[in-house]
């Protein structure tokens, strides 16, 4: 059996093991970050392929991420500061539409509906209008190409107020609609387009008599349908956050709070148009817990972003957090004689393709170095880890994986690249395994040896 064959067999193995579907959340470190807050909105600018930060902390602040790195935006007009509006992106024609939130000078919510192009912001002057909503949930209806905006509440002196009117803005103008059955009134719900079912759907919120909802509807223009699951589903919650996946065929909830409890949910749920599944594992929230973060979804990356929030204490976040295939590095190497050597990313690990990671510094008479694949980061042959290797003749060098899998990896100019063909097998995702660097450097120590920093490795759609 060849060693791809080997370590195919093996992440077939782990996934099968798996009690629950995975999930992919990883940190990402980036340059400037903006300044910690709650309350950001995210969404996704395909004209200038980046996902767009507005507001947070009662800002206007205006950002933009792409490439691993956030910039601030300041173009010559931009909605005012506000809190608890929405933001949806309109993938067809490439514009983002922002409607409503709390203006702190007023109880009562705003009215304005202001149109992102890619380059400016416009305040749009619709004939009719939603009255001013804060608390409202809103997404875009690709198969029907409309905005469709639900519940929210207009006075904040109403600490019970909620409405159950369905909205739609197309052609510039906003329209009350008159489905067939809505759901009860509530705010703070999670609401997003679902490419499996073509229709808008909904979960959770807070009704008017201060209670958590735990029902999924879902809204085809014509009325509403609440989705009678009838297996597992989240628990009842307010605030979450949910986008698709469109190359999944899926949405995505993530997070949220219990209005009673006040605990926060560190949970990640993937619906597929009949059943709700939780994803589990490490790798399944994102830590600290938060809530009031923003979140948005990359269609040309096919990944969600996550920007800041607020943790159980109250202390606001400015960390960012993806969705997807992962690569992220941990540990340290040890120095060889051409330097320490370094464990780097190669392709993202999704499903199908080909992915790698590279080992840099190796000495220039060394014609290969090893990659050690493990299944764990915890515990190998000889103990717990990470290991101190000064035992085994490496001082100052460390192993940090299982090493189940050791494959010579030729080297060029200072530089081996590994690859590995990621089988196209859907129960792989989320399924994660630990990489190290070994590098061939005669008369260093006893072994004539050299280590990298070590890496997880997660693959994702």
């Amino acid at each position: 059996m060849t060693a791809a064959r080997r370590l195919g067999a093996q992440l077939a193995l782990a996934a099968l093991c798996a009690a629950s579907l995975p999930a992919q959340w990883g940190a990402i470190a980036t340059g400037t970050a903006p300044a910690p807050r709650a309350g950001a909105l995210l969404a996704h600018d395909p004209l200038g392929n980046r996902t767009l930060m507005f507001g947070g902390n009662w800002t206007n602040e205006f950002w933009s991420y792409a490439g691993g790195n956030w910039t601030q935006l300041n173009p010559p007009v931009l909605p005012g500061p506000r809190a608890r509006a929405d933001m949806a992106t309109d993938p067809l024609l490439g514009t983002v539409l922002l409607y409503g939130g709390d203006d702190s000078g007023s109880q009562f919510a705003t009215d304005e509906t202001w149109s992102w192009d890619g380059n400016a912001w416009q305040l749009l002057q619709p004939a009719a209008t939603p009255g001013g909503l804060a608390r409202h949930a809103l997404a875009f209806d690709q198969q029907r190409q409309v905005f469709v905006l639900f519940g929210g509440r207009n006075n904040s002196w109403l600490q019970n107020q909620g409405f159950d009117q369905t909205w739609e803005f197309a052609n510039g103008n906003w329209q009350l609609m008159s489905p067939q059955l809505s759901p009860p009134p509530r705010r703070d719900l999670a609401m997003s387009w679902h490419p499996g079912l073509s229709k808008v759907m909904l979960f959770g919120g807070i009704d008017n008599t201060g209670a958590a909802s735990d029902q999924t509807w879902a809204y085809d223009g014509a009325g509403w349908v609440q989705m009678h699951t009838t297996g597992v589903r989240p628990p009842a919650r307010t605030g979450a956050r949910m986008v698709p996946v469109l190359g999944r065929n899926l949405c995505v909830l993530v997070g949220g709070r219990d209005p009673v409890t006040q605990q926060i949910f560190n949970d990640t749920w993937e619906h597929d148009g009949v059943n709700w599944t939780p994803v589990a594992g490490v790798y399944a929230g994102m830590y600290p817990a938060r809530d009031g973060f923003g979140l948005a979804h990359d269609t040309v990356r096919n990944r969600l972003v996550c920007f800041g929030g607020q943790i159980a204490n109250g202390s606001l976040r400015n960390d960012t957090w993806e969705y997807g295939a992962q690569f992220q590095p941990f540990g340290f190497g040890c120095p060889g004689s051409a330097g320490v050597p370094a464990l780097l990313a190669g392709a993202p690990a999704t499903l199908g393709s080909i992915t790698g990671a590279s080992i840099t510094n190796v000495p220039a008479a060394s014609p290969f170095a090893l990659m050690a694949v493990g299944l764990s980061r915890t515990q190998w042959s000889f103990g717990s880890l990470p290991m101190l290797l000064d035992a085994f003749g490496m001082p100052g060098c460390r192993t940090y994986t299982s090493a189940d899998l050791l494959t010579a990896v030729p080297s060029v100019g200072g530089t081996a690249t590994w690859s590995f063909g990621v089988p196209l097998q859907p129960n792989l995702v989320g399924v994660a395994f630990f990489l190290q660097g070994v590098v061939l450097d005669p008369g260093l120590n006893a072994l004539g040896l050299s280590t990298t920093n070590a890496a997880v490795l997660v693959l994702g759609n």
